[in-house]
């Protein structure tokens, strides 16, 4: 009697699961998108510098504003700049993030030698805000600041660029399968034994 209602169970559980199974996995996709610091101010004025983020979109339901930090473990960076390159590991405090809207990258948080100036005689920032009155703020993509250090060829200036985003990529798909799958395939596991058990 018993068996008769596990049966039952499993074979409903069968049937709730069998469309899961053939097509109920998430895709889960490293994406890759391109980025360049551009509209440079200041002593490096003319000059463009590349990077690239990678991430999982698994961490992004890709409605509205969403955030994936490294600590999520779904997120790397890397950002060839002076004297770098530079990736999620320089940040001491793994809070490298990028903020989304709607599934596409806006912004990134990252900042440059800040635990090691003035050692290394410059500093540089992604997302940050200024204000000229202390009032009025205004928000930067990127920033830089240099001291001045002859001994080193460095002139010091500071100065400001705009961030774009571009050519985003996947990378291969990784099959993830839902609950209710694995649901599925336990049903079938349960109902496999139980013939085991009549035959054997």
């Amino acid at each position: 009697m018993i068996w008769q209602n596990l049966l039952k169970i499993t074979a409903a559980s069968l049937v709730l699961s069998l469309g899961f199974i053939s097509g109920g996995h998430v895709l889960a996709k490293t994406v890759t998108s391109d980025f360049q610091v551009k509209n440079l101010t200041g002593i490096l004025a003319g000059q463009t510098f590349d990077g690239y983020i990678k991430y999982d979109d698994s961490f992004l339901t890709g409605q509205g504003y969403e955030n994936i930090t490294s600590s999520d473990q779904g997120l790397s960076f890397f950002f060839n700049f002076y004297g770098g390159p530079y990736d999620e590991t320089n940040d001491p405090y793994n809070r490298t993030q990028v903020s989304f809207f709607n599934g596409k990258p806006k912004t990134i948080y990252f900042r440059g030698n800040y635990d090691t100036y003035p050692q290394i005689p410059y500093t540089f920032a992604f997302s940050s805000y200024s204000s000229q009155d202390g009032i009025n703020f205004k928000f930067i993509d990127f920033s830089y600041l240099f001291d001045e250090r002859p001994d080193l060829g460095i002139v010091g200036d500071s100065g400001e660029g705009k961030v774009v985003f571009f050519n985003s990529g996947t990378g291969d798909p990784i099959s993830v399968p839902e609950p209710s799958s694995i649901i599925g395939i336990c049903a079938m596991a349960l109902y496999a034994r139980h013939r085991r058990s009549q035959w054997g």
